[in-house]
């Protein structure tokens, strides 16, 4: 894995002509907000150091424009400044495995979202359909760098409404909710929070198939 990050990198910065310390600037800040592969900085910073420490490189990069001399050297520079952003803030958010589905589909409800068109929606482009679930749906597991962790869930394509469930412990749903919006930068007036009490009907939207969250 420790190349494709570098393979990554190197794509984003295929059509600069030159590797100076402005690209340096751009592709530590792009590791640090929108992470490759959904790494932590430190899996990441990580990947690039074990690739500088190869001799020799066997992958063809010859689809880029820069010498091996001359991409070493910014890696290099990349890894200096990154050591200088310690210590790293957390990314806005970061997609993780669905290991805990069972505990968001049988959590609570937080919201009903409305997702947006594809590839409008930059996180429905994320979604992926759950392994093995019966009906199909589709989902993405995040961490906010509030720390707080929730997951999008949807039923196939192509219908457009989707929950936002937490699993316990979490905190208040205000709260989470609040952190969701900020973080991911998702349009607030297409996230309608839901009722707090089940006495209070739904508010938004329907469950998908299958999402049983639990009643306060």
């Amino acid at each position: 894995m420790h190349f494709g990050v570098v393979v990554a990198v190197l794509y984003c910065a295929q059509f600069s002509r030159e590797l100076g310390e402005s690209e340096v600037e751009r592709i530590a800040r792009m590791i640090l907000e929108q992470p490759i592969y959904d790494l932590t900085t430190e899996e990441q910073y990580a990947s690039i150091k074990a690739a500088l420490a190869e001799d020799s490189w066997e992958q063809d990069l010859s689809w880029q424009p820069h010498d091996e001399p001359s991409v070493r050297d910014f890696l290099r520079r990349l890894l200096e400044r990154l050591d200088t952003l310690r210590p790293w803030q957390e990314p806005p958010f970061r997609a993780l495995r669905l290991d805990r589905w069972e505990e968001y589909k049988r959590g609570t409800l937080l919201a009903y979202v409305r997702l947006d068109f594809l590839p409008k929606d930059p996180l429905q482009v994320r979604m992926r359909p759950v392994p093995g679930d019966e009906h199909q749906l589709r989902a993405l597991v995040l961490r906010l760098r509030s720390g707080d962790e929730i997951a999008l869930v949807a039923p196939p394509f192509p219908d457009d409404d989707a929950v936002l469930m937490a699993a316990l412990p979490h905190r208040p749903a205000a709260t989470v909710i609040e952190a969701f919006l900020t973080h991911t930068a998702y349009p607030r007036e297409r996230v309608s929070p839901a009722a707090r009490r089940w006495w209070e009907g739904r508010s938004g939207g329907t469950l998908p198939p299958g999402v049983h969250p639990l009643r306060e």
